[in-house]
Order: structure tokens, then C-alpha cells, then sequence
């Protein structure tokens, strides 16, 4: 590894700085990551969804989009890898650059491994070090010890911002949307809109998680590869070398410097020869190689050759236990009690049980909802919609009378006043659908025919269907009945065609 380019500063850091560290990363790296990302991930979402659709499964793009995480998380990574020595690719070199990197570790992130917690810090392992299975699995334990619980409360803090941001989106569309396209009540929306326009909102949905996972996701990786860093700088003691590897370069550039100098001075001295052919061979005395007594060109190799020699140590991961002898009667000093790591081990496999419930749940609910979606159809829910149409105006007959001013008049006289406003709110409607030869909607509300109106050629008509639907609303939910004057002007033009 060429830690000499390395753009960022080496040195053992809290945890929560080495977070720091990754979003500062992500920040100098924004355009280089994210034109990447979108390069790559785009196409991906779009052939997802458009799965979904040709199998008649809109949910099935969210949820391939959700499941590919672990091989959006690859392009991130590699340019983060190349930006910390100060040579970001672009996105077409990072798009060719995928090729390069190992692909199997990915099946696994697909699989078994989908819902692993630490995925962030396992990433850098897998994709860039290349070490064989058996040497990979050793080196896991001893990088994920002492991280384990900041790896999975970083997977769980991105994914509460990821639902955050999701449900964001949802809350400002609901603002912007005009009172009357309101529901009713959250179950009219997943009765009649949900079930009339699902693949639409599956598609809204699934385009909401995607633009969520695009903020936060490469956050998460670079999150991760910053504690990667931290992680192997205390393991391996990167600082500590860097620092010899730039005491070697000032002393090779001292001996170059002292042995023009020598020269310069010595070579008047005709008569000092030998004493000059000495002191032009000194300067080697200052190199590294007479300083750590190893050639400069095989460092590589003896290097390797001792991590190979540690790793088929038995001792090497593993526990010896030591048995000594000690005074019976000596107090003990007391001992501060430290829990290190445990708490935060114990919440991270209660995170990951919650994480499986989770996942179990939303498995059982999309199986409910596709039986639903394919058993029962249109045909099944017409009697439900049907009921809670009459529901609303139960007090008017099934069978309109002719003279629907006439009969509702004789309720209101006879102090049957919210009667006489349902069977006047349903004369009105049917005779909107009537001229605007609209299908009978027995599952229509109040906001259906208030836009209904809307679309009427006359203004003074619409402004008296409005005035009726408006009176049934205040009589129906609020107990607000009009006086006889008022609602003789409801009935004003309705012979005429007016309602």
C-alpha cells in the first residue's frame, strides 16, 4: 500500500471521529461518488421496476430495489478507496473499475449475508484487501473486535434516516395536495385509492425509497470505510510506519546532501586524498540500510513473509490461560469496573432479532396483500364499497320518487330534516352522473361529485350543486341544519334543471 500518497491524516481516532471522518470524505468526494452512483444504480431501479410490472407484481421493484443494496454499496466504495490517494475516478473509469473487484463476496451480501449488521466494515475487506476465504475469515475477527457495536448503530442509524427521509416525501406531497382529493378516513385510502391505483402508488413508493437509499446509502459506506481505516491504523500501526517511510526519505535526501558537500570540500585538498575517498563513502552510514541493516527493494517481501509466519502461529486470535501464585490474605487494590464493549454487543443482537421480526412481518404482509391483490380482484370489494356508500346516505330510499323536491319538502315539514338532505344530496348526485355521463359510482364522497361539479358547463348550476353538497356535509358530520329559508333555496331551480 503507497501510504506516502495517502490524503488523510493517519492516526488512532475515537469511533465516532472515524464517522466524522467518512461523511468529510463523502463531502470533498460528493460529485465523483454520486454521478457514480446514479450511473450505475439507475438502470438497475428502472429493470427492477420494470419486472415488477411485466409479472404484474408492482411491490417486486421496491423490494429488488431495497435487496440490492450490498451491490449499490460497490461503486461508493471504489471511489472512496482511490480518492484517499488524491485520485478520484470519474464515473465511467469507476463503471470499467467494477470488473476489477471481486464479485463472490457479493453473491454472499445477497444471501446469508443480506442482513448483516456490520456490512460497512466488512465491505472494505471483501472488495479491496483480495486475501483468500480462510486468511479473509481470520483477519474478520480481529477487525471486528472492539467495532462491532458501532457497526450495526451505524446500519440502524441510516436506516431510521432512510425512513425518515421516506416518509418525508409522503408528508410534503400530503400538504401540497388540496383538502377535497383528501380520503375520507386511512381506511377509505387502503380500501378504494390504494386498491384502485396500486400499481401507480407501488411505483411512487419504490421511486421514494430509491431517492431515500441514494442520500444515505453512500454516507453508510463511507461511514464504514472511514472506521475500516481507523481500525487497521491501530491494528497495524499505519501512522508509526508512515512516519519511518518519511524518516527514510529525509535521511536518503541528508546523504545525497552530505556527500555533494563533501565532495565540494575536499577536492582542493590534494594532499588529503585518502581522507577524502573516506568521507565520500560515509554518507551511507546515514541511509536506511545501514540504519534497520535491511536492503530497501525486498521490504515487500520480508513483510509478507512475516504476516505469513503470524498467521500459521496457533497462538495467533487465540486464548492461553496463565496460572500464578498470590498471597491469600492481601487485599486487592480496588479495580474500576469497566464494561467495555459488552452493551453495546447486547444491542447490537437485540437490533439484529428486531431486524428479522421485521423482515418476517413485512414478508407475511406482502404475502397478504398479493393474495389479496389476485384472489378477490375488483368483483370482491364492490359490496364493501357499495355499504359504506349507503352508510353515508342511509336516511334517503333506495329508489329515488319522481318529485324529489316535493317528497323532500314533506320531510322537512315533517321535522325530518336530515332525510330530507340525503334525499336531496342524492337526487343532486344522480343527476350530475346523469348529465355528465359518468358510471354509477356508488362508492363516490362528497369531494367526487364537488370536482364533478367543477366540470358542469353552467356556473350557476355548479354554485347550487356546491351549496347542496356543502348543507348535507354540515348536517351529516357536524349537526348543522340549515333554516326553511335557506334550504327553500336549495330547492329553488331544481325543476328547471338546475341541480
Amino acid at each position: 500500500m503507497e501510504l506516502e500518497r495517502i490524503g488523510v491524516v493517519l492516526r488512532p481516532r475515537e469511533s465516532r471521529e472515524a464517522l466524522d471522518l467518512g461523511a468529510a470524505m463523502l463531502r470533498a468526494n460528493a460529485g465523483a461518488v454520486w454521478s457514480a452512483w446514479f450511473a450505475f444504480t439507475v438502470p438497475l431501479f428502472v429493470l427492477c421496476n420494470a419486472l415488477g410490472l411485466l409479472l404484474q407484481l408492482p411491490w417486486l421493484g421496491l423490494l429488488l430495489t431495497w435487496w440490492l443494496k450490498p451491490l449499490f454499496d460497490r461503486v461508493p466504495l471504489y471511489v472512496l478507496s482511490r480518492a484517499v490517494f488524491d485520485r478520484a475516478p470519474r464515473w465511467r473509469e469507476t463503471l470499467r473499475g467494477q470488473r476489477a473487484m471481486p464479485w463472490r463476496p457479493i453473491v454472499a451480501g445477497l444471501s446469508w449475508l443480506r442482513l448483516d449488521s456490520h456490512r460497512a466494515l466488512r465491505l472494505p475487506l471483501e472488495l479491496l484487501e483480495g486475501a483468500p476465504r480462510q486468511q479473509r475469515a481470520a483477519r474478520w475477527k480481529v477487525l471486528r473486535r472492539k467495532l462491532v457495536g458501532e457497526a450495526s448503530l451505524l446500519t440502524w442509524g441510516c436506516l431510521q434516516f432512510e425512513l425518515v427521509l421516506f416518509l418525508s416525501v409522503w408528508m410534503l406531497a400530503v400538504w401540497l395536495l388540496p383538502k377535497e382529493w383528501w380520503p375520507a378516513s386511512f381506511a377509505d385510502f387502503f380500501r378504494r385509492d390504494l386498491h384502485s391505483g396500486g400499481t401507480a402508488w407501488m411505483l411512487a413508493a419504490s421511486t421514494a425509497t430509491y431517492l431515500a437509499m441514494s442520500v444515505i446509502e453512500p454516507l453508510y459506506v463511507a461511514c464504514g470505510f472511514a472506521l475500516y481505516l481507523n481500525r487497521r491504523t491501530e491494528l497495524e500501526g499505519w501512522d508509526i510506519d508512515l512516519a519511518f517511510r518519511r524518516l527514510r526519505a529525509r535521511l536518503q535526501g541528508l546523504g545525497k546532501v552530505l556527500g555533494v558537500l563533501l565532495l565540494c570540500l575536499c577536492s582542493p585538498l590534494a594532499g588529503h586524498a585518502a581522507t577524502a575517498t573516506a568521507a565520500a563513502q560515509k554518507p551511507a552510514t546515514t541511509t536506511p540500510q545501514q540504519v534497520f541493516h535491511q536492503p530497501l527493494d525486498d521490504d515487500d517481501r520480508r513483510f509478507a513473509a512475516a504476516a505469513t509466519q503470524v498467521y500459521r502461529d496457533p497462538h495467533f486470535g487465540g486464548e492461553h490461560h496463565v496460572r500464578r501464585w498470590e498471597l491469600k490474605y492481601t487485599s486487592p487494590p480496588p479495580q474500576r469496573v469497566d464494561m467495555g464493549m459488552a452493551p453495546l454487543q447486547l444491542l447490537s443482537g437485540v437490533f439484529n432479532i428486531l431486524l428479522w421480526l421485521l423482515v418476517a412481518t413485512i414478508v407475511a404482509a406482502l404475502g397478504w396483500f398479493a393474495w389479496r391483490w389476485r384472489g378477490t380482484g375488483y368483483e370482491a370489494t364492490e359490496p364493501a364499497l357499495e355499504a359504506a356508500s349507503h352508510v353515508t346516505v342511509d336516511e334517503a330510499p333506495e329508489v329515488l320518487p319522481q318529485d324529489v323536491p316535493g317528497v323532500a319538502r314533506e320531510l322537512w315539514q315533517a321535522r325530518r330534516r336530515r332525510e330530507a338532505l340525503a334525499l336531496l344530496y342524492r337526487g343532486c348526485a344522480e343527476r350530475i352522473a346523469q348529465q355528465l355521463q359518468l358510471p354509477p359510482a356508488v362508492d363516490a364522497t362528497e369531494a367526487d361529485w364537488l370536482r364533478h361539479a367543477a366540470a358542469l358547463d353552467d356556473p350557476t348550476q355548479t354554485r347550487r350543486v356546491t351549496a347542496i353538497v356543502r348543507t348535507w356535509q354540515y348536517a351529516a358530520y357536524a349537526g348543522r341544519y340549515p333554516d326553511q329559508t335557506a334550504f327553500e333555496q336549495l330547492l329553488d331551480g331544481w325543476s328547471g334543471g338546475g341541480a
